[in-house]
């Protein structure tokens, strides 16, 4: 039981001859994506949800991890993360599709259930990553292809859809890496400290974020905020800072036609100079060139 083949039939449905791209699956919450070239490793922002490879194989990388989804596993984020990710196509497109995490659907599962999961018993853990890959297997390889099933008919992707949806994210609250996203909902927890810490990091980007605040903030102190920091992102608190400027400030540069100095300023650089070394630093081409990047329209 594999997904490509509910993948090509979705892919044709599209009729389009572009070697890569998303596209809606009809479905909220559930988009579609391909790639029929390899790409090499190149840094983009993932959002938190459901990576799910059909065909193909991704590789991520992050704070020193090396993460392989593709038919067999996919990756689940429970924080915005600052990625580094490759596409490797051996012979085929790569096909997938992606599940955004609805934290109200994610609060009322863990609400209902989460008693009977044994999910927040026992001592409270401290901080772990907040992504993991996860085997495609099981219950939860049977509600993506009923996902993907009910694309065909419209009345389906009304009823069937948004239930297999739930049922998703059901199977991976139950699944060994379930805290990814239960903590979430766990206000007294050091991870779900961190989510709301990048919560506002990604609101208010633009502005001078001090650390000490931000820990404040978590009700932390600033060291126990670094380290929990890098036990869910991979990352330190500047670092992160400093990657997520950069992707937006390359959203700017391809999506909104913002000039070198306009994208520098809407992201918080006071230096366009600087802005600019950076960029470069990070992604290996001057942000005049930022159109020619990988993962400037996929997932």
């Amino acid at each position: 039981m594999t997904l490509a083949p509910l993948l090509d039939e979705l892919r044709q449905t599209l009729g389009t001859e572009r070697p890569s791209g998303v596209a809606p699956t009809g479905i909220p919450g559930a988009t579609f994506f391909w790639n029929d070239t390899p790409v090499p490793r190149s840094p983009l922002l993932y959002e938190p949800g459901m990576v799910i490879i059909g065909r193909g194989r991704k590789v991520g990388y992050l704070g020193g991890r090396r993460f392989q989804y593709d038919a067999d596993s996919c990756l689940i984020l429970g924080v915005p993360l600052p990625f580094e990710c490759e596409v490797q196509v051996p012979g085929e497109s790569l096909l997938g599709v992606r599940v955004d995490i609805d934290m109200t659907l994610l609060g009322t599962l863990v609400a209902r259930f989460g008693a009977q999961l044994d999910l927040g018993k026992g001592p409270v853990a401290p901080p772990h990553s907040g992504v993991e890959p996860l085997a495609m297997q099981g219950e939860l390889l049977a509600a993506t292809r009923r996902l993907l099933e009910s694309v065909r008919d419209p009345v389906d992707r009304q009823v069937v859809g948004p239930a297999a949806l739930e049922e998703i994210v059901y199977r991976v609250l139950r699944s060994e890496h379930g805290r990814v996203l239960y903590d979430l909902t766990q206000h007294h927890t050091h991870y779900s400290a961190i989510s709301r810490a990048l919560t506002r990091m990604h609101r208010d980007y633009r502005e001078s974020l001090g650390i000490d605040d931000l820990a404040k903030d978590a009700g932390m102190s600033t060291s126990s905020f670094h380290r929990a920091f890098k036990a869910v992102t991979g990352e330190s608190p500047l670092q992160y800072l400093k990657k997520t400027r950069l992707l937006k400030a390359k959203a700017a540069l391809i999506f909104e036609g913002a000039r070198v100095d306009e994208a520098a300023y809407q992201v918080g650089y006071a230096s366009p100079s600087q802005f600019s070394r950076e960029f470069k630093r990070y992604f290996q081409v001057p942000p005049s060139e930022a159109h020619s990047l990988p993962y400037s329209d996929a997932v």
